[in-house]
């Protein structure tokens, strides 16, 4: 059969077949290509290459109806296309800014608790998620699923006021002791890194792109505590010095939350926010700690 013949019988009937459906948009696409032309309408692509056993391809859905030229004689064939397997959005690398608010959701900080007062600007979480399972929960979409992982987060959370963070001997809770007053603090942080496991579920639109969607995702975590320590830096005198110390603050070894992800192509934002608290329990200020950040980097 000629091919342009043949090309204007399906454009007629695809066409008229979404003509009867008024929620649809009429748009056709012809692309030429040497031997081979391809024409699309939404929901339907078919391909013609007169110089190919499979002349014809039409692709409705998942499924795909071939005219095969054989032996001077034409067959059709109907073949049923593999559903792309469900892939979350988890395994990356991410960037946060840290904060921590009250058990009133407030940030602001009791004058007792002020030694805690971060500097929101350079408290950053720099995250690598490098593990990823995915599972789909639709048997003939691939838009919805559950994400599990795993990646660990350098938490930086940093105060730059004059005080030391330290036990206090007698009640074994974690308070700020000033600093000596020569002491010109212009560094003052609490650094942690955990492991974390996130539970996410995930939820992508539209459901027939599957190159192109917005996704959204949620469900809790949890996180183990690797190791951790504080860093002061500060002038006395002239000189700059450094005070490290990886003694235990009572900073909480487990933490536990929710997060939401969300994005669309190459802008994808993240936040969590823990239940678990800074400190353990009754150890020190009751700060429920939260990030908010991107995703740089996709796996």
């Amino acid at each position: 059969m000629n091919r342009s013949i043949l090309i204007t019988l399906i454009v007629l009937c695809t066409t008229n077949l979404f003509a009867q459906n008024e929620n649809v948009t009429k748009i056709v696409t012809i692309n030429e290509n040497g031997e081979r032309t391809e024409v699309i309408v939404p929901g339907v692509k078919v391909e013609v290459n007169e110089f190919n056993d499979t002349i014809t391809k039409i692709t409705v859905g998942r499924r795909r109806i071939d005219v095969i030229e054989d032996h001077n004689r034409a067959r059709v064939r109907m073949v049923r296309l593999p559903i792309e397997k469900f892939k979350g959005h988890w395994a990356g690398v991410d960037i946060g800014f840290n904060g921590y608010m009250n058990s009133d959701f407030s940030t602001s900080l009791p004058a007792n608790d002020m030694f805690m007062d971060l500097n929101q600007g350079k408290s950053v979480t720099f995250s690598i998620n490098f593990l990823q399972y995915n599972i789909g929960l639709q048997r003939n979409r691939n838009n919805l699923g559950v994400v599990i992982g795993s990646g660990i987060s350098w938490y930086n959370y940093r105060t730059d006021n004059p005080y030391f963070f330290q036990k206090n001997p007698n009640t074994n809770v974690t308070e700020g002791i000033p600093v000596p007053d020569e002491y010109d603090v212009t560094k003052n942080k609490i650094t942690s890194t955990f492991i974390n496991f996130p539970l996410l579920l995930e939820w992508q639109l539209p459901a027939s792109n599957d190159a192109h969607r917005f996704f959204i995702s949620a469900g809790p975590y949890a996180g183990f505590r690797l190791w951790g320590r504080t860093k002061m830096v500060y002038h006395e005198g002239g000189s700059r010095n450094k005070e490290k110390s990886k003694k235990d603050i009572n900073v909480n070894p487990f933490q536990y939350g929710v997060m939401v992800r969300m994005g669309y192509r190459f802008i994808k934002l993240y936040g969590s926010y823990n239940f678990s608290t800074f400190y353990s329990s009754n150890k020190g200020p009751e700060l429920y700690p939260y990030t908010v950040g991107v995703t740089l980097l996709s796996f």
